[in-house]
C-alpha cells in the first residue's frame, strides 16, 4: 500500500511538472496531449553512462526512443544539468554514451565542436541474426 501511494505521489508530481513545462514552452494546456515528454535520469546501474526512465506522457516506457536517447545524451554534456550531474562522460570530442533504460541500452555518439557544443549526434545500431532457414518454392 505504501509503495502504491508513493507511486501515485510521484506520478502526480511528474504530471504537475509536465503541465507547467507545457505552459512555459507555449504549448498551452497539455493535459490531453502527448507532449512534452519527460525523462528522469540517474546514475548508470549496468556500466552505462547514465540511466533513464521515459514517460510518454503518463506511462513509464520500457525502452527509449531515438529522440529521447539523443536528448538525454545531449543533456548529459550540458554543463550544470541534472543529467550531467549523474553521467559518466568519456573524454574527447567524440563521446560514446550508453543510455540505459529498463530493458537495455541505446548507444548515442556525440561529436563536440572545439567550443564544447554538440555538433552532431548519431545512434549506434547493431544487427543480430533472428533466424536462419531455407525457403522452398513450388514450380509448375
Amino acid at each position: 500500500r505504501e509503495e502504491l501511494e508513493a507511486n501515485d505521489e510521484l506520478r502526480a508530481k511528474l504530471e504537475s511538472i509536465r503541465l507547467k513545462a507545457g505552459r512555459m514552452m507555449n504549448l498551452g494546456d497539455v493535459s490531453e496531449k502527448s507532449v512534452p515528454k519527460m525523462s528522469m535520469v540517474s546514475k548508470a546501474a549496468a556500466g552505462g553512462s547514465l540511466s533513464t526512465r521515459t514517460f510518454i506522457p503518463h506511462r513509464c516506457h520500457a525502452s527509449i526512443g531515438v529522440l529521447g536517447a539523443v536528448s538525454v545524451a545531449t543533456a548529459a554534456v550540458l554543463k550544470g544539468s541534472p543529467a550531467e550531474a549523474v553521467a559518466e562522460l568519456p573524454e574527447g570530442n567524440r563521446k560514446t554514451l550508453s543510455v540505459e533504460h529498463p530493458i537495455g541500452e541505446m548507444t548515442v555518439i556525440l561529436d563536440m565542436d572545439d567550443g564544447g557544443q554538440v555538433a552532431s549526434a548519431a545512434i549506434l545500431r547493431t544487427a543480430r541474426k533472428l533466424f536462419d532457414g531455407t525457403v522452398f518454392t513450388h514450380e509448375n
